[in-house]
């Protein structure tokens, strides 16, 4: 194994996820601006890419919570400052564009529905409630799996065994209910997790395997586990596949990977932009077929995400890194 592996092709991976997720919004937008039939039936999957970025997000914590950020203090600090500010920055930005007159489809947010979406907690109004950024949804769902792990850093010295099956109990408990706290979808962070631990916490590995297996054997294919078992698993055995061919050869490309190190920003901004360029098209261009439409606001969308990711998300991590720089060389100075 390398001394210090980059995993370019999980990135490449988390851009797919990005993409296909866009790309399920594209159509979907496009044709309720612009109508007529759905060209590419296939992106109706792409809403599915979610359940590759919950894969995937499972193996990163074990990877980083191994390797750079091993105490429960540290984790929590640097995924705050990895998620919630352009998170925050995006949302309102959202809130703002709804509240223009004329801009709005639907019901604006208030008050009440901003702060619960700013600190991930729209899933106490009910299972079909969104915040006000509606792709927040699935960070709502990734701040309580960073909660359930930061905790069990603080508490055991085997935090991803810990993490593990507090969700399994959990997905047990729901027995394939949508409810947020008990939603099956939650098992693909434990997958992540469990190819994570075949790396870097071999003793925990075989229990964690062999509770996932238990759990999904007590979950029905159909209903709320429905998307676990037609995605969740074979994802995530194209994730086992792409760290494998990491730690084996060497990745060459540099495009791929740097896009999708913007994927977060894609993932956020894609909806406002996608909305932008509909309202646009649906005055300058009227009449274009929506099946080439959908390709290049899918392309525009992306294009979007990657300017906020270089102007504002880089920006945002070089800001925390240089405080976090500033800490450690303070602390090696001598007292006065």
């Amino acid at each position: 194994m390398q001394n210090k592996p980059m995993f370019l092709r999980i990135q490449v991976l988390r851009l797919v996820a990005a993409v296909l997720v866009v790309a399920y919004h594209a159509q979907l937008t496009a044709l309720s601006y612009f109508g007529g039939s759905m060209p590419y039936p296939l992106l109706d999957l792409g809403s599915y890419g979610v359940d590759l970025f919950f894969v995937i997000s499972g193996f990163i914590i074990v990877f980083i919570g191994s390797s750079r950020e091993k105490h429960a203090a540290v984790f929590a600090k640097r995924r705050f400052q990895r998620v919630v500010p352009l998170y925050w920055i995006v949302t309102t930005l959202t809130f703002v564009l709804t509240h223009i007159p004329g801009l709005a489809r639907n019901n604006v947010s208030g008050t009440l529905h901003l702060v619960q979406s700013f600190f991930f907690l729209s899933w106490l109004n009910g299972a079909e409630t969104y915040p006000v950024l509606n792709v927040g949804w699935t960070l709502e769902y990734e701040i309580f799996f960073y909660a359930i792990a930061a905790i069990a850093m603080a508490l055991t010295p085997r935090p991803w065994l810990a993490t593990a099956f507090a969700i399994l109990i959990l997905v047990l408990t729901g027995q394939g209910t949508s409810f947020f706290l008990q939603n099956p979808i939650i098992l693909e962070f434990v997958f992540g997790m469990t190819i994570g631990a075949y790396l870097y916490d071999r003793r925990s590995f075989p229990w964690m395997l062999a509770g996932t297996a238990l759990v999904l054997a007590t979950l029905p294919v159909s209903g709320a586990a429905w998307r676990v078992w037609m995605f969740g698993l074979p994802f995530s055995g194209v994730v086992a596949l792409a760290i494998y061919a990491d730690l084996h050869k060497k990745y060459v490309g540099t495009i791929l990977p740097e896009l999708g190190n913007a994927s977060f920003s894609i993932y956020l901004v894609h909806v406002i932009a996608i909305s932008c360029v509909c309202k646009l098209g649906v005055i300058v261009v009227p009449r274009m077929p929506v099946a080439v439409i959908i390709p290049v606001i899918t392309l525009l969308a992306i294009v979007a995400g990657y300017i906020l990711y270089r102007l504002v998300e880089k920006k945002l991590i070089v800001i925390f890194h240089r405080r976090r720089a500033t800490v450690a060389v303070r602390a090696l100075e001598p007292v006065v």
